[in-house]
């Protein structure tokens, strides 16, 4: 590609009037100030402006020159753990040891000097985001105040800073962080929850995300919104831009957007008028033989590079360029359900094709402590994800809306994206200063992240419609507004809330089958087995769905003191164990509660999570098209706890992680069974199916299949030749054995679909018990009342599982 490029107007064929040299394009300079030249230190609260520190002078030697070194971006309890002012928040119960942190208000500073290459530029403070609420002086001039730890927020400091270049800064930032707010009802959709069934109650807070200057001549752009209707490979492709003008005067300039796949570069400009505050315009473009963005197994997730220049003559005034996909999301009904029963669309389409959801829930960032994430941790996470067949994260209420980093690495893999607000189980104010509030900062969440073809749903809240405070509560009302603002910013799909059809959304008005979380399983574990709890969920779709399991033992060992790691002491509770529940999940996948060894029970929950997981997710996805999606529960969690997790806080992946990549795999030999026990001399009988998610036909499949008992030994085998249709689930055939062995046997069902030269195309396998299944229930239901006579005795907190600990007289 020459430097310099010709742009074609695809409106009007006409060539745009001023040649852009894209080379020598630098209107927008950037200086991040992340790192570590950020010093902080603790006031009590009202302290620091009582004192001046406010008001403190750019000097060598001052007051703040033996703070704490800090991170930013990051956050307080890591760049105290880094000072060495506290321990490991994470090992053993130290969480608890930290809370004092939330106390007081943070004193933060930065100094620096403004770049020579800037200073005859418009200077912007991004700040992208603060958690949670902040007040901001610079050079001792108070810039203001903000709330809200997904909103970014800016202040114009050209006439602000000090433009001097000696050896030492001479500008000197600093940011009062204010202690964290406690009443989750104040700040729901505004900040995430801390609180819940594996959370401890510290309350994270920070400076989350970049501070950054920008230098632009003029005019800033500051946001802008594209949308794309795909027909076929055209795109008509249109943009609404948002852009600042600092001038007092009017000014007459250009605006020139242009796409480039590498090969051919497109583009439209248009004449704009720029007044002093806020402007807007509008630009469209069409695309003959579009490179469209996909969900990776649907085909490339090919990224555009855009940029977006205004320019006054031939004197660019500022740039921004990005990564962008063509794609467009639509929503159909899915089959098989009545208006009575469902009157919303679940059925996701990109770009003309329908996919199912093979979702997780993401389970919050890679680590609680934002001083802890990082962009490769990131990526090596999602990539794992990509590895485990997910092709769906569902960013669910009880954590915050992900990072830039987060959904970038997203658009690149082709991972598609499911994002809630951060509203979870509770009652909502209905006042109008907190809804305008909660309404502006979920406006800056969609316009932050709107642009990314990962995209393709919004949602409201998480268990919102949970309990009978939430049905005579506004929650159904705000969760309907916030569905009005976000439509107004993108054309993404948006749903009040999930589930919507538990007891108390049926009530709310909400139809029978829309959507439901398959929980129940896990918390009334040995009440109900596998086999007869999954199969009798009837709804669209299933949004979330539980297993759990232990961590690796090397995992174990960082957060676990040693003398507590076996026999369990309360640092497993504290990390969110659910004891009896994990027992009770091993009884009913093995006969046995796993208890005589840690090794032992560390395999087992982890097995019986995969199983258990294989077994659900399965099932849902032979429903297809009349269910359009499954999310597990959880992919990740963000602190290192023993809970849903299938690779852990460290990284380590789980046996678990291996079950669900094998029933995720987009081309799939399953098989439909109706108990996982058997009585020997009592017949097998099983469904084998196949369900294919490309859009592409497998003929002459060999499909195969075989029954081994304990010793490997091969007791029944057979195949036969099948087509399997795009985008398909069918039952091709039936397997009726006698059952042989002896009770407490095992044996195992082989599958595998071949080419007919032999090569292997997919592999699935099932582990099945020689067992009575109705004694088997009766001793998983004496394990279930345990539970609750524990809890009756201890309470809900985690002193049951550790009684012995307890210093009682």
């Amino acid at each position: 590609m020459s430097k310099m490029q010709e742009f074609r107007n695809l409106e009007s064929g006409e060539a745009i009037e001023k040649i852009i040299n894209t080379d020598a394009v630098s209107a927008r300079i950037v200086n991040d100030f992340s790192g570590y030249h950020w010093q902080m230190e603790r006031m009590r609260i009202g302290q620091g402006e009582a004192e001046g520190i406010h008001l403190l002078p750019n000097e060598l030697s001052g007051n703040d020159f033996s703070w704490n070194f800090a991170h930013v971006p990051g956050d307080v309890y890591t760049d105290l753990y880094n000072a060495g002012e506290i321990d490991d928040p994470f090992f053993a119960r130290n969480m608890g040891r930290a809370k004092w942190v939330q106390d007081y208000e943070w004193w933060y500073t930065y100094s620096f000097n403004v770049p020579q290459e800037m200073q005859d530029k418009n200077l912007t403070l991004v700040f992208e985001g603060i958690d949670y609420s902040c007040e901001v002086w610079l050079n001792t001039k108070y810039l203001g105040k903000h709330e809200g730890m997904m909103s970014s927020f800016k202040f114009d400091i050209t006439d602000l800073v000090d433009l001097k270049q000696p050896h030492d800064p001479v500008n000197k930032l600093l940011i009062k962080l204010d202690p964290p707010p406690k009443n989750q009802k104040n700040f729901a959709g505004m900040k995430h929850n801390f609180a819940g069934d594996y959370l401890t109650g510290v309350i994270p807070f920070g400076i989350w995300k970049p501070i950054k200057l920008i230098a632009t001549k003029n005019v800033r752009v500051d946001n802008y919104r594209m949308e794309s209707i795909v027909s076929g490979t055209n795109a008509e492709i249109s943009f609404d831009v948002e852009i600042t003008g600092f001038k007092p005067t009017t000014q007459n300039i250009k605006a020139v957007i242009s796409l480039d796949d590498g090969e051919n570069q497109y583009a439209c400009q248009k004449d704009i008028t720029v007044n002093l505050g806020d402007n807007k315009f509008s630009v469209s473009m069409n695309i003959e033989n579009a490179k469209l963005w996909w969900p990776y197994e649907l085909g490339d997730s090919f990224l555009y590079n855009l940029n977006i220049t205004v320019v006054d003559g031939n004197l660019p005034l500022d740039t921004i360029k990005e990564k962008v996909g063509i794609r467009q999301i639509t929503m159909e009904m899915n089959p098989g359900f009545t208006q009575e029963e469902s009157e919303i669309p679940w059925t996701f389409v990109v770009n003309g094709k329908k996919m199912f959801l093979r979702s997780a829930c993401w389970g919050g960032q890679p680590s609680f402590f934002y001083g802890r994430n990082s962009e490769e941790k990131y990526r090596f996470y999602l990539e794992k994800a990509k590895e485990c067949n997910i092709n769906n994260l569902r960013m669910f209420g009880w954590h915050p809306a992900e990072t830039e980093d987060f959904y970038r690495i997203c658009d690149e893999l082709g991972i598609t994206v499911w994002t809630n607000f951060s509203f979870a189980t509770q009652v909502f104010r209905e006042d109008k200063e907190y809804i305008e509030r909660v309404c502006e900062e979920i406006s800056e969440i969609v316009k932050d992240r709107r642009n990314h073809p990962s995209t393709i749903m919004w949602m409201g809240g998480e268990e919102v419609y949970f309990s009978e405070a939430h049905v005579e509560s506004g929650n159904k009302r705000l969760m309907q507004k916030l569905g009005e603002v976000t439509k107004t910013l993108t054309s993404v799909p948006y749903a009040d809330a999930s589930p919507l059809s538990s007891r108390e959304g049926i009530r709310m008005g909400y139809k029978t089958k829309e959507s439901a979380h398959a929980n129940s399983h896990y918390y009334a574990a040995g009440a109900v087995f596998m086999e007869d709890y999954y199969p009798y969920l009837d709804f669209c779709i299933i949004p979330e769905l539980t297993a759990a399991s232990s961590p690796n033992i090397s995992s174990l060992k960082k957060f676990i003191p040693e003398n507590e790691l076996w026999p369990m002491g309360p640092s497993w509770g504290y990390h969110a164990a659910d004891v009896h529940v994990l027992q009770a999940l091993n009884f009913e996948v093995f006969g046995d509660i796993c208890m005589d060894s840690l090794e032992h029970f560390v395999d087992a929950t982890q097995i019986a999570q995969g199983t258990i997981f294989q077994f659900a997710l399965e099932h849902f996805r032979r429903c297809k098209p009349h269910v359009s999606g499954v999310a597990l529960c959880h992919f990740i969690t963000n602190w290192p706890i023993v809970k849903w997790d299938i690779i852990d806080y460290y990284g380590d992946k789980k046996k678990s992680f291996d079950f669900v990549k094998t029933c995720y795999q987009p081309l799939l030999p399953s098989m439909k069974f109706i108990k996982r026990r058997y009585l020997p001399g009592e017949e097998f009988n099983a469904e084998l199916w196949a369900i294919n998610d490309y859009y592409k036909h497998f003929g002459d499949v060999v499909y195969n299949y075989c029954i081994k008992d304990k010793n490997g030994k091969i007791v029944l085998a057979d195949k036969f030749t099948i087509d399997i249709g795009e985008n398909s689930s069918q039952k091709y055939a039936t397997i009726n054995w006698n059952v042989s062995g002896n009770v407490g046997d095992t044996f195992d069902v082989v599958l595998s679909l071949t080419t007919k030269d032999g090569e292997s195309l997919s592999n699935n396998s099932y582990t099945l018990l020689i067992d009575d299944q109705e004694k088997a229930k009766e001793k998983a239901k004496q394990l279930y009342l345990f539970t609750h006579q524990e809890r009756d005795k201890y309470g809900r907190g985690y002193y049951r599982y550790t009684p012995e600990w307890l210093d009682i007289k």
